[in-house]
């Protein structure tokens, strides 16, 4: 008789994905983009989004140049509730510069931008990864969002 595992967490599975190639401080990295909201709060998440995070630098588009004066102004402040959320010395800097906030419709436009073509062996790696994963819909969700993460 086969027994059932616990199931483990997408969040568990991803950071096992990274740390597998050697990846976990970018897996770090990426995490800001979940916690951004919790950090700054509702007001500032309107008009300040992330949108890039590379070696511990991450750049914030704001609405206008009143945000972009006021964060600049709390910008170690932020920092450290980052850090507090995605652990001690993730975030290194943050720059702020003046672009275009994505709306809920953006985003969803920019989840099904195509993506780069998978070598077979990570695209093996991946599956390895999911295998216990028996619901193929749950499976194939999975997958697009390792690919994603992983392009970023």
């Amino acid at each position: 008789m086969m027994t059932l595992s616990k199931p483990e967490s997408l969040d568990r599975l991803l950071e096992k994905f990274f740390r597998q190639h050697g990846q976990e401080q970018r897996f770090k990295e990426l995490k800001v983009f979940d916690a951004w909201n919790e950090a700054v709060g509702e007001q500032i998440s309107r008009n300040a989004q992330p949108v890039s995070v590379n070696q511990g630098r991450l750049v914030v588009s704001v609405r206008n140049s009143i945000w972009l004066q006021e964060l600049g102004f709390s910008r170690q402040k932020l920092k450290n509730k980052l850090n507090r959320i995605l652990g001690k010395g993730v975030i290194k800097d943050i720059s702020f510069r003046i672009g275009q906030i994505a709306d809920a419709e953006s985003v969803e436009k920019i989840s099904q931008a195509p993506s780069k073509p998978l070598s077979p062996e990570l695209e093996q790696k991946i599956n390895n990864l999911l295998i216990s994963i028996e619901d193929p819909e749950l499976r194939a969700e999975l997958k697009s969002l390792i690919l994603v993460i992983s392009q970023k």
